[in-house]
This record gives C-alpha cells, structure tokens and sequence, in this order.
C-alpha cells in the first residue's frame, strides 16, 4: 500500500514537473502562484500554480483570466520609477518566439497601460530549458502605489494561444501623476479576438497592424493628499504609429 502510495505521489509530481516545463511563464519578478523558490506563497484560499505555463486561451477558448489568477499577492517586489526590471522566463516550449507586450495597472487589472511591446523578436532564436531575460523599464513619470506588471505574449508557430502571467510589485515615484500610452491586445483569446496567424516563415503575415490599432489610454493616481488614491483612465484619438521592433 505504501509502494502505491509514493508511485502515485511520483506520478503526480513528474505530471507537474512536465506541465511547469512546457510553453513559457514569467519567472522573474514572480507571476503569481509560481512554485518557485523565493516567491510568495499564494494568498489564503488559493494553490500554487503547477501549470503555470499553459495559456490562459486560444483563438476559439477563454481557459483563464487575464493574469491567469486575480487575487494579488500580500507581499509585493518594489521599484523605482524609471528603474529597469529585468525580467527573466522559464522558458520550455518557445514556439517559435512571437510578439510580446508589458503593461501595468493600477486599479487591480481593470485598466491597462502598455510600456513595452516586442513584435517577432520576443522569445527568438530560444530553445527548450535556456535562460531568457528582457528588460523592461518603468516609466520616469509612473506614480507611486501598488500596481500590477503584466506580461503577455502571442506564439509564433503552434496552436493560436495567449499566454499571461502578471506579478504584483509597488512603484516608488512622484505622488499622483498619469502615464499615457496604449491598452493592450489580446490576440488569440476567445471567440471574438483578434486572429494572429501562424508566422513561422521571415515573410510570413505577423498580423503587427493590429498592433498599431491599440486604444489610446492614460491612466492617473491621485496624488495621496488629495484624498483615497485611485486609478482612472481615459481614452482619446491618437495617430497611429508602427509598433516598435
């Protein structure tokens, strides 16, 4: 009975392993609920996420939310504004690289600003089990407060997925203050979404227009002596530009 018992636990555990190996996560600052060491456990009530890998949809699926969990950690990892993350990735099937975006919020995940956007090269060039990092500046004017950092990325080669993990991190800035830029897109998630197509080939369509058709936003935080402190944003017309390679 007690062979039984660890055989099953071993099953499990090689079940888990292999889910946490394949695709790609964001390891660094930590996505919420990974199993890594040095990461907050997750919040009451909630599990480590041994999967934490697989998209949160498809072209015809919703499979998770945005961020994948949305009960933020307790414990958050600061920053300066205008200071560098470098973010790192566990990276197990690249699919070919593709396109990736990071934003921040700061009203919980209900409005989004993107500061950073690879087309084609996130990811590129990587393989299986190697390490992977980008750097990701925050913006000189963010305001401070707790926010959410998210990373998104649309695979290159494979099934039509999204993929998302978000960390819970405070911004050490100016007291109150807004940051202007784009909403991101989610490509390749759920009936209705953008379709990016597959884009193996160096001339193959990358669907990047759709990019260029972002929402204007900005998001502002009161300044803490003008009373609770809170997000907002606003949208507005705005000339569309390429997307940054």
């Amino acid at each position: 009975m007690l062979f039984k018992s660890a055989l099953s636990a071993l099953a499990m555990a090689l079940v888990s392993l292999s889910a946490v190996q394949a695709h790609v996560s964001l390891q660094s600052p930590c996505a919420r609920y990974r199993s890594t060491a040095g990461c907050p456990a997750p919040p009451p009530g909630q599990s480590v996420d041994y999967d934490i890998n697989a998209p949160i949809g498809t072209k015809d699926t919703i499979n998770a939310p945005i961020c994948k969990h949305k009960v933020p950690y307790a414990k958050r990892t600061v920053y300066k504004a205008g200071q560098t993350i470098q973010t790192s990735y566990a990276v197990g099937a690249p699919h070919g690289g593709g396109h990736c975006q990071w934003a921040l919020s700061y009203d919980d995940g209900k409005t989004w600003v993107v500061i950073k956007t690879l087309i084609r090269d996130c990811l590129k060039g990587v393989s299986g089990g190697q390490p992977y990092s980008v750097p990701v500046k925050i913006p000189a004017n963010a305001p401070s407060g707790k926010a959410t950092f998210q990373w998104i990325w649309n695979n290159a080669v494979g099934n039509r997925e999204l993929y998302s993990n978000c960390a819970d991190i405070e911004i050490k800035g100016k007291n109150g203050g807004s940051i202007k830029g784009v909403a991101p897109l989610y490509a390749n998630y759920g009936p209705g979404s953008v379709v990016i197509p597959e884009f193996g080939g160096a001339n193959a369509p990358d669907g990047r227009e759709a990019f260029d058709k972002r929402k204007p936003v900005t998001i502002t935080v009161k300044a803490s002596g003008a009373g609770q402190k809170k997000a907002s944003a606003a949208g507005g017309k705005k000339k569309r530009t390429p997307a940054k390679l």
